[in-house]
């Protein structure tokens, strides 16, 4: 990244025609508000912000936080940890130490529950008379008490000094960091074209998915077997061994064993470590008697979710808040003003931003958390501003 503070690049800008440059740092604006808007959704956008989620039971997917101020002794103790949904996250743990473990499948919030001590009540849920007992079919991590990896590191982590890139594992919802991984030959760039990871630890603990590696992308250097049966065609009968099977005696038809049935690979790829998977790669799982049992064993029947992938989740969050949009908006209001007006406006968002830095420095001084009521006493004070003095634009409404 060049050095946007170097004298050729100062000059640059000088030689900018200003109403060009103002329209531009504008439209930069809302670029950098549609950024922050994507984020949102994908991480909070399906998640309900203002109604407690325990009494909805174990949700298939949402935005879940470990609250380290009401389980202390989670950091020592994984058993203590406990789970909170995001209205309770912003209604009964406001202030508290929270670690953001983006989605969870499966989870109820505890925070109605003895997990967070029985002295403590969620103000969400008024309506129950005494704390509620555990919930026994949540599961929790490393992650709830704010490890990650391997490497067992916080993230970001404070000793690091470069830009970390981690992976979430879609089946124990743990993330990786690439370098971490057993997997030889990907890069970053390689990992665009990937829609799933499943670790290496996933992958020994659930052998079945090795058959299914030929459908895994390959990394760079590796090359596919020219045939492998990896599709759930490919183990279908062919048109003559149909005819011949039509024309056996129905009792002996009946007498096909349950592997017979089963649609799983049969050709092994002798794939080891981690494997990333391409989008829709589950929708080949098998789904006889016999591998249904299996995955009922092994915990993992989300897999033949079509809603269970984060992927999901983002897309609904996504088109959840895409009608109310502050880029669009910004985009319409933009267009609909003269050049002059476009100045003005963002002459008083740069002036904005600077008040807000100056506010906020004082919070960064004393060491103290921002509430809700500190912005909004802030912006009260910058609509009076604005009132008061006429020669500026009345931008913070």
């Amino acid at each position: 990244m060049s050095d946007a503070n170097s004298p050729a690049q100062a000059a640059d800008v000088d030689e900018v025609n200003p109403l060009e440059q103002s329209t531009i740092t504008m439209l930069d604006v809302l670029e950098e508000e549609k950024e922050m808007e994507e984020e949102y959704a994908a991480v909070l956008g399906g998640s309900d912000e203002k109604a407690c989620t325990y009494a909805k039971g174990a949700i298939q997917r949402q935005a879940l936080y470990s609250c380290l101020t009401c389980c202390p002794e989670a950091r020592k103790d994984l058993t203590k940890s406990a789970g909170v949904c995001l209205a309770c996250s912003y209604r009964c743990h406001e202030n508290h130490e929270l670690i953001e473990l983006y989605t969870k499948r499966n989870f109820r919030c505890d925070c109605p529950t003895l997990r967070l001590g029985s002295d403590k009540r969620c103000a969400l849920n008024p309506q129950l008379e005494a704390v509620q007992p555990p919930n026994a079919e949540n599961l929790y991590n490393q992650n709830f008490q704010g490890l990650y990896c391997k490497c067992k590191r916080p993230y970001p982590d404070p000793e690091r000094t470069t830009e970390e890139l981690m992976l979430q594992c879609a089946i124990c919802e743990d993330w990786f960091h690439l370098q971490h991984m057993q997997a030889p030959n990907v890069s970053e760039k390689w990992l665009d074209a990937c829609s799933e990871m499943i670790c290496d630890s996933c992958m020994e603990r659930h052998e079945f998915l090795r058959d299914y590696t030929g459908l895994a992308l390959q990394p760079q250097g590796e090359q596919k077997e020219s045939k492998t049966e990896v599709n759930v065609a490919d183990n279908q009968p062919t048109a003559s061994e149909q005819q011949s099977h039509s024309e056996e005696p129905a009792e002996k038809r009946i007498k096909l064993s349950a592997d017979d049935e089963c649609r799983r690979p049969k050709t092994p790829t002798g794939h080891t470590g981690t494997a990333f998977w391409a989008n829709d790669w589950r929708k080949s799982l098998c789904k006889c008697d016999k591998c249904l049992e299996m995955y009922k064993e092994q915990s993992v029947e989300f897999l033949l979710d079509d809603e269970d992938p984060v992927k999901d989740y983002e897309e609904r969050g996504m088109k959840r808040v895409q009608e109310n949009s502050s880029y669009e908006q910004g985009i319409r209001a933009l267009a609909s003003i003269d050049r002059t007006k476009q100045i003005d406006v963002i002459t008083e968002y740069n002036r904005m931003g600077d008040k807000l830095k100056e506010f906020l420095q004082s919070f960064a001084a004393n060491k103290t958390v921002v509430t809700e009521d500190d912005i909004k006493r802030f912006f009260a004070g910058m609509r009076s501003e604005n009132h008061t003095n006429l020669g500026q634009p009345y931008f913070c409404r």
